[in-house]
């Protein structure tokens, strides 16, 4: 079904005056926009498509299920924000390294690092994900990247920068909006909505995560979906309605009703 013919039959045509806040897309033209932008969200960050607490608890949750069984050694995040993702998943490593594009959000992260009890063994660094100069090569038992992936426009060499830090075994797991969601693909657009904070942003499906890892050296170890409502940036309805879809994607196996794609993969033996 079309997007717009189910938002139609959802009988969703009033809804835009119901919320609260729209988003606005935000003009990228080069990397120190990507930048800038985060730079001045640090200054009063907050969780911006919902409920802080919830979806900070389904994103650990799901992390806590893909990466390895078998902790220890070194985890980091790339694209780390304030790094509550990975203080709270770095007790089950021996070091922990969060890295972030943005100063600001290094200095937030590292304010947090400063009051937790493992903060010896915690680092944060500036280093884009492109780059990855912090990180010696094979030296990484794990790297995630959550909410963080689609606001990077060079996906490829992101991709090449992790293969080249993770050990032969290490596992890669990224939480990222999902492409083929039926809100991005079709029920923001007829509503009028944006769903992209920055102009520069890329929501992949999972056919083009799948071959995107393929081409960069990756072997696949799982991929699905889960529960990621936008709700800070749909209406109140609306959000009611995907809530409602999210479930019946769940049941029934429909992607285009789910919010959010996970991937985990592992280095290629053979590359």
């Amino acid at each position: 079904m079309r997007g717009d013919r189910l938002f139609r039959g959802l009988g969703l045509a009033a809804i835009p005056s119901l919320n609260r806040k729209r988003l606005t897309s935000h003009t990228v033209r080069q990397a120190d926009d990507v930048r800038a932008f985060f730079d001045n969200v640090a200054r009063d960050y907050r969780e911006s498509h919902g409920h802080a607490a919830t979806l900070l608890r389904d994103r650990l949750h799901l992390l806590r299920a893909l990466l390895p069984k078998k902790c220890g050694g070194l985890l980091v995040e790339i694209g780390c924000g304030p790094g509550q993702h990975l203080l709270a998943l770095a007790e089950h490593f021996e070091r922990a390294i969060g890295l972030d594009l943005s100063p600001a959000m290094i200095e937030l992260a590292e304010s947090l690092r400063r009051q937790h009890p493992l903060r010896d063994r915690i680092a944060f660094a500036v280093d884009p994900a492109e780059r990855l100069a912090t990180l010696c090569p094979t030296s990484v038992d794990a790297l995630f990247c959550v909410g963080a992936f689609e606001h990077m426009p060079d996906r490829e060499q992101v991709l090449q920068q992790i293969r080249r830090v993770l050990k032969p075994e290490g596992r890669f797991v990224c939480l990222t909006p999902n492409g083929s969601y039926l809100w991005y693909t079709g029920i923001a657009a007829h509503m009028g909505y944006e769903v992209r904070h920055l102009t520069s942003d890329q929501f992949i499906t999972e056919g083009e995560f799948r071959a995107l890892l393929a081409a960069s050296g990756f072997t696949l170890v799982t991929a699905g979906y889960w529960s990621f409502i936008p709700r800070g940036d749909m209406p109140a309805l609306a959000g009611t309605i995907m809530s409602t879809l999210d479930a019946l994607g769940r049941v029934f196996g429909i992607p285009g009703f789910r919010g959010g794609l996970y991937i985990a993969a592992t280095p290629s033996p053979d590359r």
